[in-house]
């Protein structure tokens, strides 16, 4: 490629354009005002994608690489709780790519340009995703170039249709094939090499054509040092071997099979599964990330939970809950369900009469739950332990690797690695343990379909539901009866969003079943939590008798084991979201007409008692969520001053923590604050603000409560009497405009028992 085609790439990125590259080049050094990101997209197919791997290398240009290492906010609430607390699943991936790429833009002055390198050998999801990004013009903010070589095909040709679409001009740039010279001609012999020089670039060989001198030395047990020095050995020896910054090397393919010639089947076999093992394992480093979040600041509400003594935690409402249930108006009556016997007649006598060790849990539970992951590398480490013959630690890699590209909101590359998981499986003989792994993977596969069909796409609800029963028919007899509780959680979920009567039956029949067979199997802590899950299917309903019911025979059950184990963090985090749900059943349940004060009131109560807890546990984020309930109790009663409050505080949270569905919620909840006050100016000024908020942090959550939000403004506005003229009606028209161009962007959800809009 010659220096002016280069040129005009750098041109290019300085104006914010994307550049597609045709045939051999050779990468320059960047030019000063020009930071260059490259991902190798040819390398071994890692857990998380080129996409997550930029995305952590702009976390870490902006100091943020912690955020990755700790859980998200928006993960922490499971089930079907989580319908009554308005939550939604995690960002998708491209949402998350692009607000951590636009922020780099913000700092550096849009001087940073990602470059992918390979794109034709990147996996599908990877790709599709990519497209997605670029169909929205103006979204990233960061110019990208992507080299191949040759012209496109299949998705890349989509792609790159997709880049021209938006700029013609001179976005392909073709490269000429470079003449072969006289040194070129005559390959380079390996085997010269010194033994310890040959020994570092056949163990690199073994990890592929892209190699990490970090995970060589690990491999080989040597120091980083040892091995680049080794590698500059092999360098100023002629061998074609390329430095692609940060400690990574490439091989071309014919060095990489060429040194497997000669290697032994059996140190390659040894070498594998010593790679599998180190790619799966904890690296001690991330441990680092609960201290470093610990360190914003809040009110207090940050120390370790481990530095403090067990605090005290606000005394729940005595209001009898057949009477908490009675100031509700039932939505339909309770006689057009047909369910089983509810599950806590069969609880109560059990879970009171166990042993106090069978109720709380090992407390490393949690630690496994709240610590941050480390950042393995599933994918990697089941192909290196399928290359070693291991089939089945291979399978449980890929099944890990599922989990872990589901939580980043990529269904797409975890349904790839779903499928994968199961091809293997069918090239081994059936046996019981295979059987419940097939079991296991099909549930992930359903659980990753729901995720992706209510995040929009590419998956629908009917989809999941065939995964799972699927996994329902492969699941063995004798399995734990964990999986089965999770397996009728996610059915359950699924159901509940399908949303029609027999589906929300089956919804209930599901829990309720498992339910009994956790019990029986002793764990009844899970049983336990499932009545939660129940109340919300019954909220759904509209029977408030019910749901109340279950949710304060959970809270007594958790009140129980908190006074056999008082500071036992999961029980305190448990009877917190009991109390939290409780709180909220004013808000998703009419009030019967004359009892709002009252019913007001014990939800507060509740809510206070959730919020005690959470700050007894140190998680902000929980205490911000219970606020903006707090702030629309408040606005419920009446007390817009008292509602401001909570309101603001819970704003501050959620943005130090990036709760982005939380900072959504609360913005609409101060809009609805002021629609009560009839500041409807500062109403729609607020829902600007939000919906390009939501916009910057790829929300499309938070554009549904945005929506709901002005749609509400919008009827107040058309029966008031408004003296500012046409300036309200202008403020409305901006919004709406706002809101529309933000849903073409990040597309439109739909809250349950809502309509999409019609524009």
């Amino acid at each position: 490629m010659t220096t002016s085609q280069w040129d005009a790439v750098w041109e290019r990125a300085r104006a914010s354009k994307h550049t597609v590259m045709v045939g051999p080049a050779d990468i320059p050094p960047a030019p000063d005002d020009l930071l260059v990101l490259w991902v190798h997209c040819n390398a071994p197919w890692t857990t998380g994608g080129p996409l997550d791997e930029v995305r952590h290398r702009v976390n870490k240009l902006l100091g943020d690489d912690h955020l990755d290492m700790a859980q998200a906010p928006e993960s922490q609430v499971v089930g079907l709780r989580s319908r009554l607390f308005d939550d939604r699943p995690v960002r998708a991936i491209d949402a998350r790519f692009v607000e951590a790429c636009n922020r780099l833009a913000s700092w550096t002055g849009g001087h940073v340009v990602l470059g992918f390198e390979g794109i034709d050998a990147a996996d599908e999801a990877t790709v599709a995703t990519l497209t997605q990004i670029l169909e929205h013009p103006g979204w990233l903010r960061l110019p990208m170039i992507f080299t191949m070589p040759h012209r496109p095909q299949g998705p890349v040709a989509e792609l790159v249709e997709v880049i021209q679409r938006a700029d013609s001009s001179h976005t392909m740039i073709e490269t000429a094939a470079k003449m072969p010279t006289d040194n070129a001609s005559v390959p380079f012999d390996w085997m010269t090499l010194p033994p310890d020089v040959l020994r570092v670039l056949r163990a690199g060989s073994v990890l592929g054509s892209v190699f990490e001198a970090e995970l060589i030395a690990r491999l080989l047990d040597e120091p980083v040092g040892t091995v680049l020095e080794q590698l500059q050995r092999a360098a100023d020896a002629g061998a074609t071997l390329a430095d692609r910054g940060e400690g990574r090397f490439c091989l071309p393919s014919e060095a990489v099979q060429a040194l497997q010639d000669h290697m032994l089947p059996s140190l390659q076999e040894h070498w594998h599964a010593q790679l599998g093992d180190l790619l799966s394992e904890r690296l001690p480093q991330r441990r680092e990330a609960v201290a470093r979040q610990a360190e914003v600041p809040g009110d207090g509400l940050n120390a370790g939970l481990m530095d403090q003594e067990p605090a005290h935690i606000e005394d729940a409402p005595t209001v009898a809950p057949s009477d908490y249930a009675e100031m509700f108006e039932p939505v339909w009556p309770p006689a057009d369900l047909e369910t089983e016997s509810s599950v806590q007649d069969d609880l109560e006598e059990p879970i009171r009469g166990a042993p106090a060790q069978a109720l709380i849990p090992d407390p490393r539970e949690r630690d496994k739950r709240q610590e941050p992951q480390p950042r393995a590398d599933q994918v990697r480490a089941a192909a290196h332990l399928q290359a070693a013959g291991q089939a089945d630690a291979a399978v449980e890699q890929y099944l890990a690797a599922v989990h872990e590209v589901a939580a980043q909101g990529d269904p797409r590359r975890a349904y790839a690695i779903a499928q994968q998981a199961l091809t293997l499986l069918d090239g081994l003989p059936p046996s019981e343990p295979r059987q419940l792994q097939r079991a296991q993977l099909l549930l992930e596969l359903g659980r990753v379909q729901w995720q992706s069909a209510v995040l929009g796409s590419p998956f629908t609800l009917h989809d999941a539901l065939a995964s799972l029963e699927a996994a329902s028919e492969a699941l063995p007899q004798a399995s734990p009866p964990v999986v089965a509780g999770q397996l009728a959680t996610v059915t359950a979920g699924v159901c509940y969003d399908l949303g029609d009567l027999t589906s929300l039956q089956r919804a209930l029949n599901e829990l309720t079943v498992v339910s009994r067979r956790l019990l029986d199997a002793g764990e009844s802590m899970l049983a336990a939590c499932l009545l939660n899950d129940q109340a919300a299917v019954y909220v759904r309903l509209g029977d408030p008798v019910r749901a109340t019911h279950l949710l304060s025979e959970s809270r007594g059950l958790f009140e129980s084991m908190l006074r056999v184990s008082p500071d036992e963090p999961l029980v305190v985090e448990e009877l917190a979201a009991t109390e939290h749900l409780l709180a909220r059943l004013a808000l998703h349940t009419p009030i019967r007409p004359g009892r709002e004060d009252e019913a007001y009131g014990i939800s507060l109560d509740h809510a206070l008692a959730a919020e005690s807890a959470y700050e007894c546990l140190s998680l902000r984020w929980e205490v911000a969520r219970v606020w903006e309930t707090i702030g629309r109790l408040e606005l419920g009663r009446g007390r817009p001053d008292a509602a401001r409050g909570r309101l603001m505080g819970a704003l501050q949270i959620q943005k130090q923590t990036g709760d982005v569905t939380g900072l959504a919620r609360t913005a609409a909840a101060l809009a609805d604050l002021c629609i009560e006050a009839g500041q409807l100016g500062e109403a729609a000024t607020l829902l600007a603000d939000s919906v390009a908020l939501n916009v910057d942090k790829g929300s499309p959550i938070g554009l549904a409560f945005n929506r709901r939000a002005f749609d509400a403004l919008r009827k107040a506005a058309a029966h008031a009497h408004d003296q500012s003229g046409e300036a309200l009606p202008r403020l409305l028209g901006e919004v709406e405009h706002r809101l529309v161009e933000a849903e073409a962007v990040l597309g439109q959800l739909v809250l349950p028992g809502e309509v999409p809009a019609r524009h």
